[in-house]
Order: structure tokens, then C-alpha cells, then sequence
């Protein structure tokens, strides 16, 4: 049985978040697009060989030959465009960060188990299998200290970019910083406050920002992010007996991955688990949840935290 997935949302994270990726299976296939603007969404269709296009995404969601919808629009808009999933009982991956707030969160993902219908963040990086050798590796640091995590891109500034208007859900908190919170809590638990926030403002949005968070058991971390720095990412993970590092966590295909290991034995440089980029895991781990496979990744209610540790900093400020 092939998967055929409809996209809401002719959005260039698309191309290399769903797109590509189901290139690569025989399982999955992008069936349609859907754009509010029935011209754009007929052009992307042209340039990736999408076999159908719709002008309204009520329309495509609510198709048959539909299985799975993935939503690819600025945040503000996934509530009610998940919703439409919602309604069409069809499953859904919705792009990071999975909603506006922690509350548009909770409201979704009650809606859909209310629904029976299974829905989920596209939180890519985690689904990387290096995560593996994390949680291996974990142990040898003794009780834990402190994280950081960092993640830095360069955002286009063309004016029809929405990651610098905050009123889509743009700015780097939401769209760069989603991850490295999302990495410290995955080691480290849920934060209970953020304090040292730093926003940079520019254009219409937040260009940057950086955070401290306490987080359970006494630890600290430190996160940030900077949508006008040039590409790089890390998570460095401190306890009382050693320090793990890994360069590049967010997509580890793209290069600059390295897993080092530093504790009073020596360093060691950990090999990365020969397994698909982060895209491809992420598309994988989808289609294995549908089938009843495997679990998804990450926790049921991970949507909603995440969304959490976003308004936290936030508040914070």
C-alpha cells in the first residue's frame, strides 16, 4: 500500500522536508499540494512533479485518493489548517513549531485524540538515530550539571519571508530555537523557569535570542539562537563526571556532526550510527507510526511542551 500524502502549503521547507525524502520510498508518494493561491500551488505541482494541485485546502484534505495531510505553513496558520485534517479523520504531520502558543497546542492535540486521529510535530532531528548514542552515553557523565544547546541560520530577508514577522510565528525563538529547546529537553527534563533572556530585534521579529533555563534536579541550561549568524548547531552536555558533545545535531546530513565523549578516562570520538539524515527518519518514523509499527519518537504530549519552553522564554523577557 502506498502512503499518498497531500501538502498544505507550497513552502520551500516542503521540498526538502517531505519531498525529497519520499523520493526515496516506494511507499509514500506526494499526491497534491494546496495553496491558497490556485496559480502558485499549479507551479510548485509543475516543479516537483506533483501529480495534483488544489487552490483550496479544505478541498485537498477532504480528496479521497488523500491518505495523510502535512502542514508546511507559517505557524500561525496550523491550528485551523490542522483542524481540517482533524475533520477529514485523515493523520498529520504539522511543521515545528506546532503551533502559536502552549495553549493553541493543548486545544489541537485534544482535539485530535478526541477525533481518534493521530497528529504530530515534525521535529526532524529527533528522530535522527545519533539520539541513540545519547541516551548510551548519557550515563558515563554522572548526575547532570549544565546544557547548552545553540542552533544559528541564515534567514533570507526577502520581504515575503515570514520567520521575520512574529505575527506568523516567525522570529528566532519559534523558528531556529524550537530545536535547541527541544534538545535540552530531551536530556534534561521539562524547564521550570528561564531567566537571562536576551532578544535581538530586527526587521519585524526577533532576530535572535538567547536564554538561561532551570530545569530539574538543580540543572541549568543555556540556549540560543541567531537567524543572521551562518549555519551551525551544537549540544554540549556537562555533568559531574564528563562532557558530551555533539556538533550538529540538528541535521547531521548536512555535515559538521561529531560525537565526543570527555571524561577522566580520556576522549573519545564516537562514531555516528550509519542511518538516514534527519528528514528521512522523520519521514520513515511517520509512516511506521500510521502502520502501527513503531511509536512515534517522542513523547504523546511533546507538542505541547515544547510549546511551553517557547512561551516560558518568552514570558520571561
Amino acid at each position: 500500500m502506498t502512503l499518498r500524502i497531500g501538502i498544505i502549503g507550497a513552502a520551500r521547507v516542503a521540498t526538502y522536508a517531505m519531498i525529497a525524502p519520499a523520493r526515496s520510498r516506494d511507499d509514500v508518494v506526494v499526491a497534491a499540494v494546496a495553496s491558497r493561491d490556485a496559480a502558485r500551488a499549479a507551479a510548485y505541482a509543475a516543479t516537483h512533479g506533483i501529480p495534483r494541485h488544489f487552490g483550496d485546502y479544505a478541498a485537498m484534505v477532504a480528496d479521497p485518493h488523500i491518505d495523510a495531510i502535512y502542514v508546511a505553513t507559517p505557524p500561525a496558520f496550523h491550528l485551523d489548517q490542522a483542524r481540517l485534517a482533524i475533520r477529514a479523520g485523515k493523520p498529520c504531520l504539522v511543521e515545528k513549531p506546532f503551533t502559536l502558543n502552549a495553549a493553541e497546542a493543548a486545544t489541537l492535540q485534544a482535539e485530535a485524540a478526541a477525533a481518534g486521529v493521530l497528529m504530530v510535530e515534525a521535529q526532524h532531528s529527533r528522530c535522527h538515530g545519533f539520539w541513540a548514542i545519547v541516551a548510551r552515553h548519557l550515563p558515563a557523565l554522572g548526575r547532570l550539571r549544565h546544557v547548552e544547546a545553540w542552533f544559528n541560520a541564515p534567514v533570507k530577508t526577502d520581504a515575503a519571508e515570514f520567520r521575520w514577522q512574529a505575527g506568523l510565528g516567525g522570529g528566532a525563538l519559534m523558528d531556529l530555537g524550537v530545536y535547541p529547546l527541544t534538545w535540552v529537553r530531551a536530556v534534561a527534563g521539562e524547564p521550570l523557569a528561564a531567566r537571562d533572556v536576551v532578544f535581538r530585534a530586527q526587521r519585524a521579529a526577533d532576530g535572535a535570542f538567547a536564554a538561561t533555563l532551570d530545569l530539574p534536579h538543580g540543572v541549568t541550561a543555556r540556549v540560543a539562537a541567531d537567524m543572521a549568524a551562518p549555519f551551525g548547531a551544537q549540544l554540549r552536555i556537562s555533568g559531574a563526571a564528563g562532557v558530551l558533545t555533539i556538533g550538529n545535531p540538528l541535521a547531521p546530513q548536512r555535515g559538521g556532526h561529531a560525537i565526543r565523549l570527555e571524561t577522566a578516562a580520556g576522549v573519545v570520538d564516537i562514531a555516528s550510527p550509519d542511518t538516514p539524515g534527519s528528514y528521512d527518519a522523520q519521514l520513515a518514523a511517520f509512516v511506521d507510526f500510521l502502520t502501527g509499527k513503531a511509536a512515534w519518537p517522542l513523547p504523546p504530549d511533546d507538542p505541547v511542551q515544547s510549546m511551553r519552553a517557547i512561551d516560558l522564554v518568552r514570558a520571561a523577557a
